[in-house]
This record gives C-alpha cells, structure tokens and sequence, in this order.
C-alpha cells in the first residue's frame, strides 16, 4: 500500500480503469504512482493499492465504507511503502510535509512494516532492512518528529486506551476537507461513526468526542485549551486545542493498588475501579466540609449540566457509591457527567482550635488551588496512604446526599457545581 502526500494531478480510478498503468503520461501523480508500482514489483510484489485511484470518490456509499475500513487495511498490508517528495535523498525527514498531514498518522501507526522513500525513490538513508519500523535510528526520528512515544509506532492498538494522547498526536495536523480532520481520528479509536461532509470541522470533532466519553467513561478528552465548538462548549472548536502534551497518567498495578487517575481531570472508570482500595474523601461527607472554594485548573468553559428526563431511573444506581454510579457519557447532546476526582499531592493536619469542631486540613490536588478542608473525623494513615487519597467533586444531585443533609449547605454546593474555568 502507498502512503503519500497528495499532489498535483493525481490519477483518479476514473483516469487509470481498464488502462495500462505505463502506458499513461508519467506527468504528476501519474508517474509517482507509475514508480510506486515498480519498487512493489521490484520486491516481489503482484498487487498494489493506492488511495487515490483504487477509491471511487463518486460513491458515498464507498467512501463511508473506505473510511470506516482504512485503518484495518493498512493493518493488514503486507507491506506500506512512504513516498517523501520533500525530502531530498541524502536528506532527513523530520520536516517532511509528511508529518503534518492528518491521514498519514494512521498510515504510520497501523502497518507493522514500512519503508520510506525519498523523492527520487531511493530507501531512505539506503537503509535496507526489510521494515524501518525495526532501526532504531528511524524510531528515534520518527518519536522526534510525531511527538509519539517509539512503543505506539511498533506496536500500535486501535481503540479508546490514552484518548487524550492520540489527540495531541493529532493536534499539529491538517487536512485538505475541514471535516478528515476528525474522520482520520476514527480507525484510531477503532469507532464507527456517519461520514457527513458538509458539516463543520467542529461538529464532526465534537461528534467524535462524545463516542469517545460515551464508549469509555474517560474524560481526559475534556483537558484542552481554545475555542469552543457550536456543537457543544464541554468540547473545542478545533483539534488544534490538544496541542498542550497531555496530563502523564498513571497506570494501574493489580498487586501495588495504584492509581490510574489523571493528575487534573481523572477518567471517572478509573476512579470506579478503585474503590475499596483506597482512602477517598467519600461522597457523603462532601456536604459537611467547609471549603476555601479554590479556581479550578480546568480549560473548557464552564456549563451548566443535568441529567436528562430520559435518564435511567434513579433507583438503578446507587448514588452514595462510585461503584455504582453511572459512566459518563452524552445523551441528546448532554454531558452526564456523575463527578470529577482530583488526585491529592500533599495534605497536612492544622493545629487543633478548640473552637472549631472536627478536623481541619491543608489540601494540594492536581488541577485545584491550595484548599482547606474541615472533616467531622480524622483521616487515617495519611502518611501511608497519602498518594491513593482523592477528592472527588460530585456533578449529580444525589451525589450530595439526603436533602435533609444539604438543607443548610445548598449555597456552597450551588458554588460547587458553578466553579468558573480558568
């Protein structure tokens, strides 16, 4: 299979149907596709596809199809030669307009082998092992120039796994329809969604964003800074706004118990799966703490949301338990989103005031300024378990507890669920 930067004249099946391939004017597109099957004979090789001309454009029903498929048919070639017309033969390819186009990430991330050519069609440095996914020379280009960590280009899973670093992978990249900009990104989550063309870039990235959440539960993909999008204001306007690296995620370890949770914005199933295992601020004890209400480090605008009236019933899940508690996900274009954690870095017990009943701590937590909080209780094993404590910010009425509990706190829980972005 052929991975290129479009150009000038390029065949279309139209052009080459029923032809012979050299026969044609070796002008354009034509000739590069002329040479491409060359090499391919040259290493044994009997069938070609190109995206091109082996596309008809003119069925909708075809390109739906193509674009649903791609990833799965650069993963399954036995062999995808990279065309770099930019970069000369003794030249090296950081720069190459290769890299900044929005197609050719899956194009690198799914074939297991590949081989880069330069512009006259000569291997890349002249290496010639059989897959420059093997040199590490070339892994350690490739990570300088795509930002993606060498482990993803050798051994690349399509699906919603590090959501947030795939759109930042994405973020610097362009393409010719506004709209590919998001349909590039389907065989990389592995979802299947409608290809509209016609529709903003925007749409179909905020379309994109909510299959994400909606799939997963992760809401990492919330983490962005720029313009919101028409489509809805939890999500950007363009992909552009993933350009900041994403917040390094901790991975979870059966034996050690250690948390997967975001340092700012934490993937609510996650935070499921860690319950029994850790000391968290539960959920009921939210009503009775008393907040030095911080600024939250979270860049997306504030909006006001709820659940809707064709939500599950209420007696479906337990509200007083994050095992129970519903995923995230949209709904008629309605983020419900049960809660947000925020992973604790620091805690320290104030001094005793005999005035003030309970118990009172300074507080650091990822995506939060410096808070103090009072608890009727002391925290056990602070020390032990300091690196497994979160706080949790419920989103969801029934997260705050029995009515008879929130009667004098619904001012501060009112400020809780309307805390501004910065």
């Amino acid at each position: 299979m052929l991975s290129h930067r479009w150009g000038e004249g390029e065949p279309s099946l139209g052009d080459i149907e029923g032809r012979p391939i050299y026969s044609l004017s070796a002008k354009g597109g034509f000739g590069k596709l002329q040479q491409f099957c060359l090499v391919a004979l040259e290493r044994d090789y009997l069938w070609v596809w190109s995206d091109t001309c082996c596309i008809d454009k003119h069925s909708s029903a075809e390109v739906q199809e193509t674009i649903g498929t791609m990833f799965a048919w650069y993963r399954r070639s036995a062999l995808t030669i990279v065309y770099l017309s930019d970069v000369p033969d003794n030249g090296s390819f950081g720069k190459s307009e290769w890299f900044t186009r929005g197609w050719t990430l899956q194009e690198l991330l799914a074939p297991p082998n590949i081989l880069f050519y330069t512009q006259n069609w000569l291997l890349y440095k002249n290496l010639t092992s059989s897959n420059h996914k093997t040199d590490p020379s070339v892994l350690e280009e490739l990570e300088k120039a795509t930002g993606v960590e060498s482990r993803f280009l050798t051994d690349f899973s399509p699906g919603l796994d590090d959501a947030r670093s795939r759109l930042h992978w994405a973020s610097s990249r362009r393409t010719t329809r506004p709209e590919d900009t998001a349909y590039s990104l389907f065989g990389i989550f592995d979802l299947y969604l409608p290809v509209l063309y016609g529709e903003s870039s925007g749409n179909a990235l905020s379309r994109l964003l909510a299959e994400v959440i909606s799939k997963s539960g992760d809401i990492s993909v919330l983490d962005w800074v720029g313009e919101r999008s028409p489509f809805h204001s939890c999500f950007p306007a363009h992909i552009s706004a993933y350009q900041r690296l994403p917040t390094s995620l901790l991975h979870p370890d059966t034996e050690e118990q250690s948390s997967a949770i975001s340092q700012e914005v934490s993937s609510f199933q996650a935070l499921r799966n860690l319950c029994g295992s850790l000391t968290t601020l539960l959920l009921s004890q939210f009503p009775i703490l008393s907040l030095a209400l911080p600024s939250v480090g979270y860049r997306v605008p504030a909006v006001q949301l709820r659940a809707p009236d064709s939500h599950t019933p209420s007696d479906v899940y337990d509200f007083q338990s994050l095992t129970w508690a519903p995923l995230p996900r949209f709904l008629n274009r309605l983020l419900i989103l049960p809660c947000i954690a925020y992973r604790v870095t620091a805690v320290q017990l104030k001094g005793a005031d005999p005035s003030k009943p309970g118990y009172t701590y300074d507080i650091q937590a990822s995506g939060l300024t410096p808070l103090e909080i009072t608890l009727p209780s002391e925290l056990e094993g602070i020390t032990r378990s300091q690196d497994s404590l979160h706080l949790v910010r419920p989103w969801h009425s029934k997260l705050l507890g029995p009515p008879a509990d929130r009667r004098h706190h619904d001012r501060r829980a009112a400020t809780f669920y309307t805390w501004k972005a910065i």
